[in-house]
């Protein structure tokens, strides 16, 4: 008899991966950011003092939809955003409210993958752990 989907890896993952992140995202709804500010945010993080232009070819989004993003972390007061030297282009740069944020967000993500991992047994932990390598490297 085949196995019902409920019942499959694949299946409690996706479950564990949604619930995952919903908490994840709950420090950006504080803020009145949406899912996928903080992926922006981090990588902000490790691109310091980047400019404009680059942030769009580097995250593959149009002007406006980046305008609109970077509109709302200023409102949030995460991002500083002037004219470069050049005088043709914005510097965008984390504010330390956004790097509080983001060392915030980094720490719950820590957290919750502590927790997710406590309710795994050490060998089906380790197995995880192995895979995920494998699969990100």
């Amino acid at each position: 008899m085949a196995k019902k989907t409920e019942n499959t890896l694949l299946f409690a993952l996706i479950e564990a991966g949604a619930l995952s992140r919903q908490a994840a995202i709950a420090p950006l709804r504080k803020l009145g950011l949406v899912p996928g500010d903080d992926a922006i945010l981090l990588w902000l993080n490790g691109n310091p003092e980047t400019e404009f232009s680059e942030m769009m070819f580097e995250l593959s989004l149009d002007k406006q939809s980046l305008r609109t993003i970077l509109f709302r972390f200023q409102n949030a007061g995460l991002v500083t955003c002037i004219p470069s030297h050049n005088g043709e282009d914005l510097d965008i740069t984390l504010t330390e409210g956004g790097q509080r944020l983001v060392d915030a967000l980094e720490h719950h993500w820590r957290t919750l993958d502590k927790q997710l991992r406590a309710q795994l047994k050490p060998k089906k932990n380790k197995k995880l752990k192995k895979s995920a390598a494998q699969t990100s490297g």
